[in-house]
């Protein structure tokens, strides 16, 4: 089997930004060990969490890489979602301690019920219908549909909304470092969005000739907001004596 030129771009890069994810996620948890602070546990898991739809093209391009094969569709599948509806409620723990908090047990109970219908729905048509949830467009790649599409969009849209909020939330405070985090994470969102947005409707708005191209800068976009989730959780001693030279002297 011949990868083509898409499937090896696709591939490399969905592979790249999962590890870069992985590896911030399980830094920015590393915070809690150290500081016994619950938001860095949180923080990390969401991170890690809500790039699982990229898990399944980087263990497909691994898996027809080493064994010259397609990744079976049911595992593609399940690798891509089985843990994405944890990561609403999970976000919305540390987000509800900021915000809404009157209403925080009531916003995370309904984030878990929704998630719980729509894992047992999606679990029940993986192994009984797989062509509702979705398709492989490419050895690496799927579009999804109808329930599946619908509710990824819900969830980006709610984690879009409320990382706004609490981005612009810390951008108007007094403490210029807060300020600085405020401003990464608000970057951060912000093209995490774009780009999960426009990595769905890929294969509507692109050509052959222009996927390519897209698929470069469409993972950069995921990868520079991974870093940006990083950097404004974490904020490096580098990062912030670069940016605030100013206040510090």
């Amino acid at each position: 089997m011949i990868l083509t030129d898409i499937e090896i771009i696709s591939g490399i890069f969905s592979l790249i930004f999962v590890v870069i994810s992985a590896y911030i996620g399980l830094r920015i948890i590393s915070k809690y060990f150290k500081l016994k602070k619950r938001e860095f546990l949180f923080f990390g898991l969401t991170w890690i969490f809500v790039g699982e739809l990229w898990w399944s093209s980087a263990v497909s391009f691994i898996f027809a890489v080493l064994t010259n094969n397609t990744l079976p569709e049911l595992i593609y599948f399940f690798i891509g979602n089985v843990f994405i509806p944890l990561a609403l409620p999970i976000w919305l723990v540390v987000f509800t301690e900021f915000r809404f908090k009157d209403n925080k047990k009531k916003l995370i109970i309904i984030s878990l019920v929704i998630g719980a219908i729509y894992e047992i729905i999606f679990m029940v048509t993986l192994f009984t219908n797989i062509p509702v949830i979705g398709e492989m467009s490419s050895v690496v790649d799927a579009e999804y549909r109808n329930f599946v599409i619908v509710y990824l969009i819900s969830v980006l849209l709610v984690f879009f909304i409320t990382g706004m909020i609490f981005s612009l939330d810390s951008i108007k405070v007094r403490n210029p470092e807060i300020r600085l985090r405020g401003k990464f994470l608000i970057i951060s969102f912000i093209l995490f969005t774009i780009g999960a947005g426009l990595d769905g409707l890929k294969s509507f708005l692109f050509s052959d000739l222009s996927l390519l191209l897209f698929l470069v800068i469409d993972r950069i976009l995921l990868i520079l907001s991974a870093l940006g989730f990083y950097i404004g959780f974490t904020m490096p001693d580098r990062i912030k004596n670069f940016f605030l030279k100013n206040q510090i002297n």
